[in-house]
């Protein structure tokens, strides 16, 4: 039995680029449209662009706020659409609830199918979707708003007036054919969902089209989100656009299309790029101004709503739970808080290094200089820009539910509100960093994780998230201050005027910590796990932990062919296995349950700094909240049959074969025996009689990992069931118990030629009876793979491939017979489930290592699989 972990695996150059590819792709796209938009506003004065935003009538603001509140309200659609299409019962408050959240952080943070599918995951889970459901819901919805986006640009280019095409500068015959292309493309799928009825395949994928209705009803409401979201801004322009609705509506979807590709969080930079080279005839003032009141109304305001929202539903439900601790609240806590706050800090940090790189109000700062002095000011600009990155990176931690982050993130907001106060009476901001606060707060029971901020992982993404963060506050400080002519004097000056030179000392301190932690976090050493070379000690830890197992497969972890990760105290472990690029964990944390969280994103963790794939497999319904917290999707892969043998009973009409089977068996002259964990070394050379013999029989090799194999010092671990006949072994299994889950259960179960027939049912039988004699509550007969899978037309593609091979698969794997032979005891069946990353390429490659470290190897794997509970 080894504890040794596996040498790191070495992290080529290659790996390590292309996960920068996508962070690059976006810093790459960022710095080009800030540099076109640089030189584009060079001449741009602060006073233009607040006498713009001044100029805009009130009764505009207000037909914008009411557009984007029609859009927001028919985005809520989506959802209610997709879950009409998948026959879900969810009723629309909390579907519009969950859509709202999705598309307003989806919006400002950016890649909405993971940011905003984030949040629907954490909903639709506890709502009892399961992930492939989700997975569907965020596939309808991006399609949906495929289908408009192509049906209004295409209107909108083929409406558009032959003047209006210099401003996009492509010649108007290929616009019109762009205009029919696009257009055909909703027209297609109408006419599909109408004329065809059978699923669209592509290679091994089917897609069920929705109903006419349905259909219809998905261009529709998507139409009415881009009408309603285009005139939210273009509502705000006066007169000078001298642009109809629908050239601009191209434009403004060009813009959208393109800020959503570049993936930089709300399109920033982007977005408004592409507006400023379409719509050269309006004045970059007129221009720049709007789209910021644009932005606050569609994007900040929903955002900000959104997450008062989230602290009021959190309030009430911290409430209930004083009153009457109801699950539902805590679930909803567990799984909302922590991303919805790393979320809210991290635009702190954005808030305070955008506010660190602009300058103050003029009269407010007059007026705070005749209460603090300048030494005070100045050291206020630099700490706020600072305490700026530093929540940038506390909000990983608040993702990992760290107590220390929620400590240091609530300490930072608080000298962030004092900070924005001191450095000009920013009122506002200070404002929204204490609703950010007060949030954080009604969630600290949420963030319970012990751990330092410092020894966390942070993924190239993370970093990519921040320098983009970084590269936006520089570009707003070189706009803000185009006009300043730089030079070393002026890293000296200081005065009250002098707010070029806050800037740069500030925005440089910010631009030092942040390299600083970004090489730091990218060059560390990573962390070893400590050799274990004491196997004697290590046995009895082993011991001491099943003895609070809470499932009696647990004591797999005796075959002696796992990896073992342990807590702190050595209470609790993790068993696991390597395959490939898979670390495959065996079952549920074993150990007090108090501990198995913690341990899990220990696991999480030890497994991303090796860059690996986490895999935890056949793990119960009990922990599923456990996995997706762990950013998990979850795979039911079959049930586990369990026999209550409280008050179990061979009497009745239900139990009439299994009293034949034993009555056979007993006229054949077999006995039953359990012989005590000491004395089953002396039967030990039968023992391995019988097994070679069944082996031999079967012509099957010993398998591993979730099933155990036949050696002297594995089977001492255990009591053992024996069948005799004559005062000769024919058939024995070794016992596995669970003391706190009260669950009896066998893994190897084998006899030889000369055992009686029926002899499983014979000692299945005995089993459960000297079982419920013993005090035991459950018997379980172990898992029947792909069994209890979904069989709706409208199944998951995972349900409707393991049913295929469910049913069909006899010739490697006689699936559905080791269902029926299981049903024979009338058993409670327990769904499990394999929890891997999202994707089916991540799912099939896991499958894929589970099963061959199963068999012993990919070339096993194809030979036939006997289970050693299979039917005789």
């Amino acid at each position: 039995m080894t504890t040794t972990p596996v040498t790191p695996p070495h992290r080529s150059v290659i790996k390590r680029l292309s996960a920068m590819l996508g962070p690059i792709f976006s810093i790459a796209i960022l710095g080009v449209a800030l540099w076109f938009l640089h030189r584009e506003l060079a001449g741009l004065s602060r006073s233009a662009l607040i006498d713009q935003i001044r100029s805009i009538p009130l009764l505009a603001l207000f037909a914008s706020v009411a557009f984007a509140a029609c859009s927001y309200t028919v985005l809520t659609g989506f959802d209610a659409t997709a879950l009409k299409y998948l026959k879900s019962d969810i009723p629309y408050r909390r579907s519009a609830l969950t859509a709202f959240m999705a598309y307003a952080v989806g919006n400002n943070v950016g890649v909405a199918a993971l940011s905003g599918g984030a949040i629907r995951y954490r909903m639709y889970t506890l709502a009892g979707l399961t992930a492939t459901d989700i997975a569907r819901i965020i596939i309808f919805v991006t399609a949906t708003f495929v289908l408009g986006a192509c049906a209004m640009f295409g209107m909108a280019l083929l409406l558009m007036p032959e003047t209006q095409t210099t401003l996009l500068r492509i010649p108007h015959q290929v616009l019109q054919w762009l205009g029919c292309l696009l257009f055909a493309v909703p027209l297609a799928y109408l006419a599909s969902s109408i004329l065809r009825r059978a699923p669209l395949k592509l290679g091994h994928w089917q897609f069920p089209l929705p109903r006419p209705a349905i259909a219809f009803t998905q261009l529709g409401i998507s139409i009415c989100d881009m009408t309603f979201a285009c005139a939210t801004l273009y509502v705000l322009f006066s007169a000078e656009l001298q642009m109809g609705f629908f050239p601009f509506l191209g434009v403004y979807l060009l813009a959208l299309v393109a800020g959503i590709i570049s993936s930089v969080p709300g399109g920033i930079g982007v977005f408004e790029a592409v507006l400023v080279a379409a719509l050269p005839q309006l004045d970059t003032a007129a221009l720049l101004g709007t789209i910021l009141v644009y932005r606050l109304i569609y994007y900040v305001a929903p955002l900000t709503l959104a997450l008062l929202l989230l602290v009021g539903h959190e309030s009430r439900q911290h409430a209930h739970v004083l009153r009457r601790s109801t699950a539902q609240a805590r679930h909803f806590l567990s799984g909302i808080a922590p991303q919805a706050m790393g979320t809210a800090v991290f635009l702190a940090g954005v808030v305070l290094l955008v506010s660190g790189a602009s300058p103050a109000i003029e009269s407010r700062l007059h007026l705070i200089s005749r209460m603090i002095p300048l030494p005070v000011l100045e050291l206020s600009h630099m700490v706020g820009s600072v305490v700026g990155v530093g929540l940038l990176i506390l909000a990983r931690g608040l993702h990992r539910r760290l107590h220390s982050a929620y400590l240091a993130a609530l300490a930072a907001l608080l000298t962030g509100i004092g900070m924005s106060l001191l450095k000009g009476l920013d009122y506002e901001e200070a404002l929204l960093l204490a609703a950010i606060a007060i949030a954080l707060w009604v969630s600290r029971h949420e963030f319970y994780r012990q751990g330092s901020v410092s020894a966390q992982r942070f993924p190239a993404p993370w970093l990519g998230a921040i320098a983009l963060v970084m590269c936006l506050a520089t570009w707003v400080s070189l706009v803000t201050f185009h006009r300043v002519d730089y030079s070393n004097a002026l890293w000296w000056q200081f005065a009250l005027d002098a707010e070029a030179p806050r800037m740069l000392r500030a925005s440089f301190i910010a631009a030092l910590m942040a390299l600083g932690f970004a090489l730091w976090a990218a060059l560390r050493k990573l962390p070893m796990t400590v050799l274990n070379e004491d196997t004697g000690a290590e046995d009895e830890n082993l011991r001491q932990a099943l003895a609070n197992a809470h499932y009696a497969a647990a004591n797999i972890a005796l075959l002696g062919d796992k990896r073992y990760l342990w807590s702190a105290d050595r209470r609790t472990f993790i068993m696991y296995q390597i395959r490939g690029n898979s670390w495959i964990a065996m079952g549920d944390p074993v150990g007090p349950e108090e501990q198995h969280e913690a341990l899990a994103w220990d696991f999480r963790e030890l497994v991303d700094s090796y860059n690996g794939r986490v895999v935890f497999y056949q793990v119960s319904d009990k922990s599923l909240a456990l996995y997706v917290d762990l950013g998990l999707a979850l795979v039911k892969i079959g049930e586990d049959a369990r026999v209550s043998l409280c008050g179990f009973s061979l009497e009745g009409s239900a139990r009439a074969d299994l009293r034949q089977a034993r009555s056979r068996a007993t006229r054949s002259g077999a006995s039953f025996e359990v012989v005590p964990r000491a004395m089953v070394p002396a039967i030990a050379a039968d023992l391995r009689r019988v097994s070679d013999s069944w082996l031999t029989e079967k012509s099957v090799a010993e398998k591993g990992f979730s099933l155990g194999s036949f050696s002297e010092p594995y089977i001492a671990n255990f009591d053992c069931a024996v069948v005799r006949v004559d005062q000769e072994i024919v058939a024995f299994a070794n016992l596995w118990t669970a003391p706190q889950g009260g669950e009896l259960s066998v893994d190897l179960m084998r006899y030889d030629q000369h055992a009686p027939k029926s002899i499983m049912d014979y000692l299945f039988t005995e089993l459960m009876v000297w079982g419920s004699h013993q005090g035991y509550q459950w018997f379980s007969l172990g898992m029947a793979p792909l069994s209890g899978l979904e069989q709706r037309p409208l199944a998951p593609l995972w349900h409707k491939m393991g049913n295929l091979v469910f049913t069909h698969g006899e010739s490697f794997y006689n699936f559905e017979g080791l269902r029926k032979y299981k049903e024979k005891f009338s058993p409670q069946w327990e769904s499990r489930y394999l929890a891997c990353p999202t994707g089916w390429f991540d799912l099939s490659l896991a499958l894929l290592d589970v099963s061959s470290l199963i068999s012993g190897g990919a070339t096993k794997l194809l030979g036939r699989q006997h289970h050693l509970k299979d039917p005789q």
